[in-house]
């Protein structure tokens, strides 16, 4: 499990490594994952550093390795997976690679170049043959000499020609099919109606250049009369990106430019398969190298990147770093160290020195697959401060006992715990296809979480006896009917009365025969409520209880006495007697009681009794032979109680202010006398760290204890979500059962109701997953995060420290398969779109 209940301890090492074993020694904490490596130059600018020349040739070679990967990709060709952990780039191989990969690259570069230009010669010959094969039979025979009945030179007596008419002018081209339209309307517009206009009658796909994606187009012919018109046509298909073709004049010249256009299309088109042959060929020779030196790339630039935040010594022979390591991790990275030395044969061994700091350590919990879920619940709150208590150890089982209590259920909590074993079972599988499914991840990576709260919520529904809203009679009931079979049926309900004969008590859960039961939600109302009262009330006690545990670990020692006794008493005086009372009301009054004062009519109510103690009111009876109270001296206990936790607010408001104020004056003072002995100026600046503003304790310490004061009573009241959300959960499934399965199938005895029942139970399956399973489940799951993040943690709680992020590997290869896997999904998705 690791170290569950607080983090691990951590310490700071100064780290000489000797610069010939420095890459070999980074190589293996690399593996390792221990070492969170600082920053010893936050000043110097990264052009300055010592490694930035190998950092830069890195970025380089990783940037041409995703030109690369994505040209693969673009061609839809699988890269194979790593089979092993391939070790970091050497520096000694990095000039080989270099190459290798201009090479390449710029084979790459080349063949597309080719390929684009090729293609864009194609698609254009492609449009040109399909205007020529459709536009070509509108002409006909057709000659489109330049001198036509309509333009005639005529020589006038001056010399001078004249012509009678304009020239006929064609344009012919491909344009988009679901634009053509808006082209016809603009065109016939611009020329004001004198204007022959003609598409093809078959439209024709076309493969968009440098992309494939593919386009449906359509051709064209307009004619109209006049340079100056043509001109202004043009600007208008250029605006809507028509492809342009000129069209021959005679009909033998567009029928030998028709078979000419379909031998070069032939031609290109043999060109582009052996072109795309060598491509891929090229590509798929790559694909199988590409992956394992991605990852000795990213490893070495991994390693340089953290030798940047190494200081070189003065003489040049020794890298000094600082680095985070857990103690229990430390012997490790110190035997790592003398192992790399010994391989490179330094003459001096690199080693660390333990560094006394005042700075606060990482934070750092070790988990398992089981314990991961839960605590990552606790880190989307915040990161736990160093060496606090970490609600994550008792979240494994609080979380799931109170998700159990709103989704109480025998039946619904078997399908939670299959679908939870079921990715339990085939863990391995699903992490090595590592999914880019967000929902699915967060499914799998609480699979634990789900199976516990589906073994938790079986026990709440053997509580509360719900089988899919049905009872089961696991024992002789309670009361003990005295009714016929067709008084039952007529009234199909019968009123519970507790003066009624009655056998052995129930013991086990909720007697089933509360289902036929007329005053069945009212009973479960008062039970659940309660319950919620009492299961909400010693989980804070439970939360404050931890911060005890906090102050004692950490030495705050005032804080016992003036805040976590203050609050453990506010808490206990007022709501731990409510919850006595709902126990002595339990024990003390019952149905069956011949004495009046104890009988169910004479019981106060617990709700009136807590208001008048919180407002100092004498409580009246119930009725007029009834006691006011359970006991005697009963309010006088309560007015007792009362004042205790009045007293403790002040005692939270000052109390840590005025101690607070009042140590750290006299330790200034102390301070002071020792620096006028001595004359040290760092004890001065020491001095001067403990002037605190009594002004800013105070606001601190009263925003927390009005805080506390008012989120005691709210949070009590939140845990009512426990007994809503459960009455809302077993009533829904009880629709679910008696509207659909019941009425629909169930009401029918005939031939076709026996056909009808497995109809209507796979809808009211779907029904019972869709809603109650996955959506009421979603629900509560929030709810209890809610229990937990607020009513509970923030009793002991402050999630004010930052994450240990080390140097490590693994974070490396795992990324890298995310990426390549995403992108791949990606592009398949996009092809079949």
């Amino acid at each position: 499990m690791g170290c569950m209940l607080r983090s691990d301890p951590m310490s700071l090492f100064d780290m000489y490594v000797q610069p010939e074993a420095a890459f070999e020694t980074m190589c293996y904490l690399g593996n390792l994952g221990c070492c969170q490596f600082l920053d010893m130059n936050p000043d110097v600018q990264p052009f300055q550093k010592n490694y930035v020349s190998e950092m830069c040739r890195c970025a380089e070679m990783e940037r041409k390795l995703t030109f690369i990967e994505s040209e693969i990709l673009k061609d839809n060709i699988h890269i194979t997976h790593l089979k092993t952990d391939p070790k970091p780039l050497q520096p000694n191989e990095m000039v080989t690679y270099e190459n290798m990969l201009e090479k390449w690259e710029n084979d790459i570069v080349e063949m597309a170049t080719n390929e684009a230009n090729l293609m864009k010669n194609y698609i254009e010959m492609s449009e040109m043959y399909y205007v020529l094969e459709h536009i070509g039979p509108m002409l006909g025979d057709t000659e489109l000499r330049r001198e036509s009945i309509l333009f005639k030179k005529v020589t006038t007596s001056s010399g001078g020609d004249i012509g009678l008419g304009g020239q006929l002018m064609i344009i012919t081209g491909v344009v988009r099919r679901k634009i053509c339209f808006n082209l016809e309307m603009m065109l016939w517009r611009i020329s004001r109606g004198n204007i022959y206009y003609k598409q093809a009658t078959y439209d024709k796909i076309f493969r968009q250049p440098n992309s494939i994606k593919e386009i449906r187009k359509v051709a064209f012919l307009a004619i109209c009369q006049g340079e100056e018109l043509k001109r202004r046509m043009e600007k208008i298909c250029n605006g809507f990106r028509v492809n342009l073709y000129p069209c021959p004049k005679t009909y033998e010249e567009r029928t030998d430019m028709l078979n000419k256009l379909g031998t070069r299309l032939l031609d290109i088109k043999q060109v582009l398969k052996k072109t795309a042959f060598h491509r891929c060929k090229t590509l798929r020779t790559i694909a199988r190298q590409i992956r394992p030196l991605t990852v000795q790339v990213k490893k070495a630039k991994a390693i340089y990147h953290n030798l940047n935040f190494f200081n070189m010594d003065i003489t040049k022979k020794c890298l000094i770093g600082q680095c985070w390591i857990a103690d229990r991790d430390a012997t490790q990275v110190h035997e790592g160290l003398e192992t790399c030395s010994q391989m490179v044969g330094t003459n001096v061994y690199s080693f660390m020195s333990k560094r006394d700091t005042d700075a606060v350590p990482p934070t750092f919990h070790r988990t398992n697959r089981f314990t991961k879920g839960f605590q990552a619940l606790i880190n989307a709150y915040g990161d736990s401060t160093y060496r606090e208590l970490n609600p994550g150890l008792y979240t494994i089982i609080t979380f799931p006992f109170l998700f159990s209590l709103m989704f109480g259920d025998i039946c619904h909590g078997i399908i939670l715990v299959v679908f939870g074993l079921w990715m339990i079972f085939n863990e391995k599988k699903f992490i090595a296809q590592r999914s880019t499914n967000e929902i699915w991840n967060i499914f799998f990576g609480g699979r634990y979480v789900i199976m516990l709260m589906g073994v938790f919520s079986m026990y709440a529904g053997f509580i509360y006896n719900d089988w899919f809203s049905r009872a089961i009679i696991l024992m002789d009931p309670y009361w003990i009917n005295n009714l016929s079979l067709e008084q039952i049926a007529a009234s199909s309900t019968i009123q519970l009365d507790p003066k009624d004969e009655t056998g052995p008590v129930y013991m086990f859960g909720i007697d089933p025969i509360w289902t036929l039961a007329k005053n069945k939600i009212m009973i479960e109302n008062s039970i659940k409520m309660k319950l919620s009262i009492i299961i909400g009330i010693v989980h804070m006690m439970f939360g404050i209880f931890l911060s005890l545990f906090n102050y004692t670990y950490f030495k705050r020692k005032y804080a016992i006495y003036l805040q976590f006794i203050p609050e453990i008493l506010f808490l206990v005086c007022l709501f731990l007697w409510l919850v006595i009372m709902i126990y002595f009301k339990w024990f003390t009054y019952s149905g069956k009681s011949r004495d009046l004062l104890t009988s169910a009519g004479c019981a106060p109510q617990i709700l009136i009794l807590f208001i008048d103690m919180v407002l100092l009111s004498t409580t009246k009876p119930v009725e007029e032979d009834c006691e006011a109270y359970m006991f005697k001296s009963q309010q006088t206990v309560q007015k007792i109680l009362l004042v205790i936790a009045l007293l403790c607010v002040p005692v939270m408001l000052f109390g840590q202010p005025i101690y607070l104020y009042t140590f750290n004056k006299r330790k200034r003072r102390d301070t002071v006398r020792d620096s006028d002995k001595q004359s040290d100026q760092g004890i001065v600046a020491q001095a001067n760290n403990y002037h605190v503003n009594f002004g800013e304790l105070m606001i601190h310490q009263g925003v927390h204890t009005i805080e506390y004061v008012l989120s005691t009573i709210s949070h009590t009241a939140s845990y009512l979500r426990l007994w809503a959300l459960s009455l809302a959960h077993a009533q829904l499934s009880e629709m679910l059962w008696s509207m659909i399965f019941v009425k629909l199938a169930l009401s029918d005895h005939t031939i076709i109701g026996s056909v009808k029942v497995f109809i209507i139970f796979a809808i009211w399956a779907v029904f019972t997953v869709s809603i109650l399973v996955v959506m009421e489940g979603l629900s509560a799951f929030l709810h209890t995060l809610r229990l937990h993040w607020v009513e509970f943690m923030s009793k002991f709680y402050s999630g004010g420290g930052w994450v240990f992020q080390p140097f490590s590997f693994k974070g490396i290869l795992v990324g890298e398969e995310d990426k390549i896997n995403a992108v791949c999904k990606k592009r398949q998705k996009y092809l079949q779109e």
